[in-house]
């Protein structure tokens, strides 16, 4: 497939009053070729708007459970504020706009950082007392039955145990999916210079402005 010359790039421009200018084949071509090459692009920002939508609707849907508890109402706002960036940037994303892979990147990682926090201080911090535990205090009698107070301690260990595997889970999960998210997004900044550099400036143009 042949460049266009410079001067044989259709106007955008009409004046008022004017009908559209006819495009030739080789045009529409060189537009079903820039689709083509964005392709990958694409799929970088559905991934983009499963992302952001997922980390906006749980903080989103959070926040309402946490009112009076300071450190996670700020955790729920962090974690619905990197969401509402991911859904900006992958608009940006669609338009085609270079430095925004980089960007996309760097907010995988701030999320990962987040959900990393969160799980480290509640893997570290002093347990509360458990649902158990709290059910033996408040019923002494069960207590005086032999062998339920050893089972019932038994089982509030487990249920801690249970917790820290959570909470460690939570690391590895932040540290791999988010970690390799932005690795992802990296990968992709190869073929976005690839298809600038391949693509003629207008066939950019027109497909930005239909994806704005």
């Amino acid at each position: 497939m042949h460049a266009l010359p410079s001067d044989d790039r259709p106007s955008l421009k009409l004046a008022r009053g004017q009908d559209a200018p006819e495009l030739e084949e080789h045009h529409y071509a060189m537009l079903e070729e820039t689709v083509r090459r964005s392709r990958s692009i694409r799929k970088a920002a559905g991934y983009a708007a499963f992302s952001g939508w997922a980390a906006l609707l749980a903080g989103a849907f959070t926040l309402p459970f946490m009112i009076g508890n300071i450190p996670m109402m700020m955790f729920c706002v962090v974690l619905a504020g990197i969401g509402t960036r991911e859904l900006s940037l992958r608009r940006r994303l669609i338009r085609l706009e270079t430095s925004v892979l980089r960007k996309l990147a760097i907010n995988q990682l701030m999320l990962g950082c987040v959900l990393s926090t969160y799980a480290i201080v509640h893997l570290f911090q002093p347990s509360g007392e458990s649902v158990l535990v709290s059910t033996m205090n408040s019923d002494p009698s069960i207590q005086s039955v032999p062998g339920i107070a050893d089972q019932l301690n038994e089982l509030a260990q487990l249920e801690q145990l249970v917790m820290a595997g959570t909470y460690a889970l939570m690391i590895l999960v932040a540290l791999f999916v988010q970690g390799g998210s932005a690795i992802y997004y990296l990968l992709k900044i190869r073929s976005m210079r690839r298809l600038h550099q391949r693509t003629p400036g207008w066939c950019v143009r027109v497909y930005s402005t239909i994806h704005g």
